[in-house]
C-alpha cells in the first residue's frame, strides 16, 4: 500500500475522485437558491446557514476542491520528471492530446445540452443558474474549445486554462523543484504566500500557478517526508478541513484574515501529503468507491455542470431539491460513458504519440526485427 519510488501512488487517484465528487455536489447544490446565495455571499436562511458558514462547507467546497486539483497536478506531473529523465519533446504533444480531446468533446456535449434545453433565466431560479442565461456566440464557443476564454456554457473549464498553462511551464517548475529539493518546504511556503499575494494584486496567474508550484515543491521533498503517525494524522486531517473552509466561517474583519488564502493552500497541500503518507487515508482512498471516482474524475469534472444547469431548467422552481437528486446520478452515469468512449481513447492516443515521438515504438520494432533475423 505504501508508495514505491518508481510506482504510481494509487491513493492520490482516490483523492482526485473525492475532490471531483465534491465539485459535483457543489454545483448540484448551487441550483438551489439559498445555497447559490451563500456561495455569492448573499443572505442565507438560518435553516441553511449551518451548511454554508461552518466547517461543514467542506462537503460542498467546490472551489477549494479545485485548489486541491491544482496542488495535486503540480505534484503528480513533477514527481516522475524528478525521478527519471523526461523526454520533453514527447511530453508536450502527449499532454495536450490528453487534455484537449476530452475538453473538445465536453464542449460539444455542453453545446448540445445548451441547444436542447435553453437557458432562460426564469423567475425563481437560483442566481447561479440564472447566470448561465448567456447568448451563444462563435467567439465564446472558440474560447471554450481553446480554453483561452471559457464561457459559462461549461464554466469548470476555467480551471483547465491554468492546467494548460502549468503543462506548458512544467519544465520550469521541475527545474525549480530540482534546484530547491533540499529546502523544498521553503519553496512550498513561498509559493503559498505568492498565491495569496495574487489576490490583492489582481494577478490570477500568480494566484493559481503558485498552487501548482506548491505541489511541485512537495514532489521534490516527497522522499524526505516521513510517514505520518496515526494520532498526528488525525490532527492534521481535522486541521486541514478547518483550514480549507476557513473563508466560510472566519469573519473577514478578523486579524490575520488576509492570510486565508495561504491557509487554504496549505490545507490543500496537507491533504495531498496525508493521502500518500498517512495509512488511514491511504486505506480509505484505495477503496473501491474513491478509486472508481478517481478513474473517471476528469470526465466527471468536464460533463457534470451543463447537466446540472439543464436539469435545473427542467425541474419546477417550486421543487429545487429535485435538481441535485436527479443531477448527481445522471452526471455519474454520463461520466462513466464519457470516460470509456472519450477519455480512455484520448489517453491511449496520447501514449501512442509519446512513444512514436520518443522513438520507443521504432526501437521496439527494430529490436523485434533483429531478433527475428537471428532466429
Amino acid at each position: 500500500m505504501r508508495d514505491r519510488p518508481a510506482g504510481r501512488i494509487g491513493s492520490l487517484d482516490g483523492l482526485r475522485g473525492v475532490a471531483a465528487a465534491i465539485v459535483l455536489v457543489h454545483h448540484s447544490l448551487l441550483t438551489i437558491p439559498s445555497f447559490a446565495n451563500g456561495n455569492l455571499h448573499l443572505p442565507v436562511p438560518d435553516s441553511r446557514s449551518w451548511l454554508v458558514y461552518s466547517p461543514l462547507h467542506a462537503f460542498w467546497a467546490g472551489g477549494e476542491a479545485v485548489f486541491v486539483f491544482f496542488v495535486l497536478s503540480g505534484f503528480v506531473l513533477t514527481l516522475p520528471a524528478l525521478r527519471r529523465t523526461q523526454d520533453w519533446i514527447a511530453y508536450f504533444p502527449s499532454r495536450f492530446i490528453r487534455l484537449y480531446l476530452p475538453v473538445v468533446a465536453s464542449v460539444f456535449l455542453a453545446l448540445l445540452l445548451f441547444l436542447a434545453v435553453p437557458r432562460t433565466g426564469a423567475p425563481g431560479q437560483s442566481a447561479w443558474v440564472a447566470r448561465h442565461a448567456e447568448p451563444l456566440s462563435l467567439g465564446g464557443f472558440l474560447g471554450d474549445l481553446t480554453l483561452l476564454a471559457p464561457t459559462r456554457m461549461n464554466s469548470p473549464l476555467w480551471s483547465l486554462t491554468w492546467e494548460v498553462a502549468f503543462s506548458l511551464l512544467l519544465p520550469l517548475f521541475v527545474s525549480i523543484a530540482a534546484l530547491t529539493r533540499r529546502h523544498w518546504w521553503i519553496t512550498a511556503i513561498v509559493a503559498a504566500l505568492l498565491s495569496t499575494a495574487g489576490h490583492p494584486l489582481r494577478m490570477q496567474w500568480l494566484t493559481y500557478l503558485s498552487m501548482f508550484l506548491v505541489g511541485s515543491a512537495i514532489a521534490a521533498g516527497w522522499e524526505r517526508i516521513p510517514a505520518v503517525k496515526r494520532p498526528l494524522g488525525w490532527v492534521l486531517f481535522l486541521a486541514s478541513l478547518l483550514g480549507i473552509t476557513c473563508a466560510w466561517w472566519i469573519p473577514s474583519d478578523m486579524p490575520g484574515a488576509v492570510f486565508e488564502s495561504t491557509v487554504i493552500t496549505a490545507a490543500a497541500a496537507t491533504l495531498v501529503v496525508l493521502a500518500g503518507k498517512w495509512l488511514p487515508a491511504e486505506r480509505v482512498l484505495l477503496g473501491a468507491v474513491p478509486r472508481t471516482l478517481g478513474r473517471m474524475s476528469f470526465s466527471l469534472y468536464l460533463v457534470h455542470e451543463p447537466i446540472a444547469v439543464s436539469v435545473a431548467q427542467l425541474v419546477p422552481t417550486a421543487h429545487p431539491w429535485l435538481t441535485p437528486i436527479i443531477t448527481i446520478p445522471v452526471a455519474l452515469v454520463v461520466a462513466v460513458f464519457f470516460a470509456r468512449f472519450v477519455e480512455l481513447p484520448a489517453h491511449r492516443l496520447a501514449k501512442t504519440v509519446s512513444k512514436r515521438v520518443s522513438g520507443t515504438d521504432g526501437g521496439a520494432r527494430r529490436g523485434r526485427r533483429v531478433a527475428e533475423s537471428v532466429h
